[in-house]
């Protein structure tokens, strides 16, 4: 039951994905506020819809509020530097340290703070999927595109480091909200995370948009459903992930949840857009496919 709750919410996330492209392509406003603009948005259409999920009831006890406030701060930041390290060096990069650290931070706190255990395969099987992570984001100089950056610097490592750090809190802080109120005050710990970082999102849009900021806000017909459309992907998927932190563990959980957006994408832009899998991929595909049949039975 828990692997296909799991594929599920596998599928909830590449919608979110999918529909929050789709609302920046359609934006009307100046494309720099975009992504803030959406950020905002989205993470006030999760609290209110969640709170409409949970029968109206807001009661977060102190260490709830405390883990939410933090969370939201995280992912306010994780917006923050994936935006930023897109411009500084290669996305394939990127997404190998923001990847990596959403599974590898859980599964050490997990351990070495919450005793978890994982099996021999288990922890194979996770480092099975790590490596894949590079062979599915490795391009070839002839697949990159002109304008992307190949070079690193000190500041894109930091950026990037600290990406995978944030994308990794985030994780950490959700099971642990789970485990601290035994599943009880997940609605809460949802709410919190998310009301916080609409406030500090609006504010940083604020200083950044000055006068432009409300104008910024007026979306049309398209951008205004995708936007929609991404919020409720994002609602349901945050509320299925904190009930199965309850089932899975979550070095696991986060390991099958990230590889399979990304073997979905993967298949995706070869099988739908059509576009040719590399050498690279390829194998990357077989490794993360593996690795996530591996979990599932193991």
């Amino acid at each position: 039951m828990s692997n296909l709750l799991i594929a599920v919410l596998v599928l909830l996330y590449t919608f979110q994905s999918a529909f929050a492209n789709l609302y920046a392509r359609h934006y009307p406003g100046k494309a720099r506020y975009s992504s803030a603009v959406y950020s905002v948005i989205y993470g006030l259409l999760v609290s209110i819809g969640t709170f409409a999920f949970s029968g109206f009831s807001f009661h977060p006890s102190k260490a709830t509020l405390i883990l939410g406030a933090v969370n939201g701060a995280a992912l306010v930041a994780y917006n923050t530097l994936i935006i930023r390290a897109a411009s500084l060096g290669p996305f394939s990069v990127t997404m190998i340290f923001n990847l990596s650290g959403g599974i590898l931070i859980p599964m050490l706190w997990s351990v070495l703070h919450d005793g978890d255990t994982l099996s021999v395969w288990q922890i194979a099987a996770i480092f099975v999927m790590l490596a894949s992570f590079v062979f599915l984001n490795w391009e070839d100089k002839k697949e990159r595109g002109e304008g992307e950056r190949s070079g690193v610097s000190l500041l894109f490592i930091l950026t990037i480091a600290a990406l995978g750090l944030v994308n990794g809190l985030y994780g950490t802080l959700m099971n642990t909200a789970e485990k601290l109120a035994g599943g009880g005050e997940n609605g809460e710990m949802i709410m919190v995370t998310f009301a916080v970082s609409t406030l500090i999102g609006f504010l940083l849009l604020l200083v950044q948009a000055k006068r432009e900021t409300i104008p910024a806000f007026r979306l049309n017909g398209k951008s205004a459903l995708f936007a929609l459309a991404a919020s409720v992907s994002a609602c349901a998927a945050v509320n299925l992930l904190m009930h199965i932190l309850s089932l899975v563990n979550v070095a696991v959980l986060y390991t099958m949840d990230n590889g399979g957006v990304l073997i979905v994408a993967v298949l995706w832009s070869a099988l739908v857009l059509k576009e040719k899998l590399g050498k690279y991929k390829i194998v990357g595909l077989i490794l993360s496919i593996a690795a996530v049949f591996a979990l599932s039975i193991l």
